[in-house]
């Protein structure tokens, strides 16, 4: 039993179930049940190890957000240093320079053939295939710190070809290596703060990986819309230059950044991971108990499955946690975020609006976008995982319709109106979405993979959701080009017709993860609680039913 007079933790002891009691699935309680897994696996390290992780857990619980950001300031900086990636590309071809560099003549003015629309678009998501599965190996065999520094060294070198590019292929040669790059960061980034931050702030450290992506978006549109007007091409190759501010801003911190503990305690090096843990957390915080909490939930997931292969993650309960990870990744693109945030300033010029407009509005999108991630951590600290991203989508889906239907109004070219209506639904689409599911895929993914296989969960989820945008690269500039398609909004049917059944999906299978420890989730998975249950479900233990009456984080 954890010491209620440890100077570190004081704790009550109150129990809500008796032996032979049924849960909510049905399941016959066992007292201590959870104890008694965890010292099977403490492996004749006695009660200690065990007792240790049980105040980890009753403290993770206790924590209040204000509390944790006090406790794990330290996690909570390097986990935003691993959210950084840079992304630019999409918007550069509504540049007027770009275009008569790169273009060709089309009715007066310039248009960067479809073709080479889509090429472009294609190298940041073909690469990001290649990337989100080859990152894998890397990051079990060096650590989440040395992939990212070798991540942001090719990053570099990517920018360097793109701001010489003298020719289109050059570029697209760019795009590839980059698109490697964007691959893997989003694996590296939601791995490493899963791993260094507390159940409490996981879901708003999870959601830095979002902000960063609008942060990016939003210093390139901003630099994009000062150099638009600029007759040289330093109108596009001033924001190339600008993308080299992340990677180098990551290189220098980097080697100042503690390793992540989980991954440390897998290669069996736990000194180590106790010296990270006190380097990610305050003086006061007992980083022994949570190194036993992270030393046993290792060995009961190394215990369900030594093999830690791809082939993994569709065998038994792990192919449940897959399929949810790549389906709140999936989403994104299918309810139509490849053309709000790819295409928005390109589709505005299409819809009507003048060159200056339609970057200043596409700055709007973004500052609203990143207004949006913002107050996303408020409902995420608020609100559970299930109903944030569920009634995003909601709306998001209504909102697409009703951009597909302002496109069918009988007097739409006559009526300048219709355009900005729609540029504006854009607008508000881009901040509902920042607000929901773009942050809350992230928390997502990072919650409902296992520890073990979590690199390689999100590398598939990455993958999947890359070859959408794939498909999304090649359809989207001939549905939108005015020389093929010409279907403007029209296209929102489209996605439409993908999000409906997408909704359907989540309010059946999306789980509610929020307040859970990694080793609750991997019980849960593993005893097949219902989606409608995993909200209420409650074990039969002493450690998960005690309810914290009181507690000190400080040493007197």
């Amino acid at each position: 039993m954890a010491n209620p007079n440890s100077e570190i933790y004081r704790f009550g002891n109150n129990r809500t179930l008796e032996p032979n009691e049924l849960d909510t699935t049905g399941h016959k309680a066992e007292f201590g049940m959870a104890t008694e897994e965890k010292q099977s696996y403490a492996l004749g390290q006695g009660d200690v190890l065990v007792d240790r992780a049980r105040d980890a857990t009753l403290v993770e619980h206790s924590l209040t957000v204000r509390e944790a950001f006090r406790l794990y300031r330290p996690a909570i900086g390097w986990s935003f240093l691993f959210s950084l990636g840079p992304q630019l590309v999409g918007t550069l071809i509504a540049i007027p320079t770009f275009q008569k560099d790169f273009g060709t003549a089309y009715n007066g003015s310039y248009l960067v053939p479809a073709k080479w629309q889509s090429a472009f678009n294609l190298g940041v998501p073909v690469g990001q295939v290649v990337g989100s599965f080859a990152v894998g190996i890397p990051l079990e065999r060096i650590g989440r710190r040395w992939t990212l520094g070798i991540c942001c060294c090719i990053s570099t070198i990517a920018v360097a070809i793109q701001f010489s590019a003298q020719n289109k292929a050059q570029i697209l040669v760019a795009e590839l290596i980059n698109g490697v790059v964007l691959g893997a960061y989003p694996v590296i980034a939601p791995t490493y703060i899963s791993e260094t931050t507390p159940v409490v702030l996981r879901g708003i450290g999870a959601a830095f990986v979002n902000l960063s992506f609008v942060i990016g978006q939003l210093v390139a549109s901003g630099v994009l819309a000062g150099t638009q007007s600029r007759t040289d091409r330093w109108s596009y190759d001033i924001p190339f230059a600008v993308q080299w501010i992340w990677p180098i801003a990551i290189l220098v911190a980097l080697p100042f950044c503690p390793e992540s503990p989980w991954w440390l305690v897998r290669r069996g090096e736990t000194e180590k991971a106790e010296r990270a843990l006190r380097r990610l957390t305050h003086p006061s915080v007992d980083t022994k108990s949570l190194l036993s909490n992270i030393e046993i939930t290792t060995r009961l997931e190394m215990e369900d499955s030594v093999s830690v292969s791809f082939i993994e993650c569709f065998k038994g309960t792990d192919l449940r946690r897959t399929i949810i990870s790549i389906m709140v990744y999936a989403i994104q693109p299918l309810v139509a975020n490849f053309l709000v945030i790819g295409y928005a300033v390109y589709f505005f010029e299409l819809a009507g609006l003048q060159t200056a407009q339609a970057f200043n509005l596409g700055v709007g999108l973004l500052a609203l976008g990143f207004v949006g991630t913002c107050l996303s951590w408020l409902l995420i600290a608020r609100f559970g995982r299930r109903s944030i991203y569920n009634y995003g989508l909601v709306l998001l889906t209504f909102i697409v319709l009703l951009v597909g239907i302002l496109d069918v109004l009988p007097n739409y070219t006559t009526n300048n109106s219709i355009p900005w209506a729609q540029s504006s639904m854009m607008v508000v689409y881009n901040f509902f979405y920042d607000l929901t599911i773009g942050p809350l895929c992230f928390v997502i993914l990072c919650e409902t993979s296992s520890a073990k296989l979590r690199g390689k969960t999100i590398a598939i989820s990455t993958a999947i959701n890359a070859l959408i945008n794939i498909v999304c690269a090649v359809g989207i500039p001939y549905a939108i080009n005015p020389d093929q398609g010409n279907m403007r909004g029209k296209l929102a049917f489209v996605f439409l017709g993908a999000a409906i059944p997408c909704v359907v999906w989540c309010f059946l299978c999306l789980p509610e993860t929020k307040g859970r420890t990694f080793e609750e989730l991997d019980l849960m998975f593993q005893r097949r609680v219902p989606t409608k249950v995993f909200k209420t479900y409650m074990f039969q233990d002493e450690v998960h039913n005690e309810k914290v009456v009181g507690y000190s984080h400080m040493k007197p």
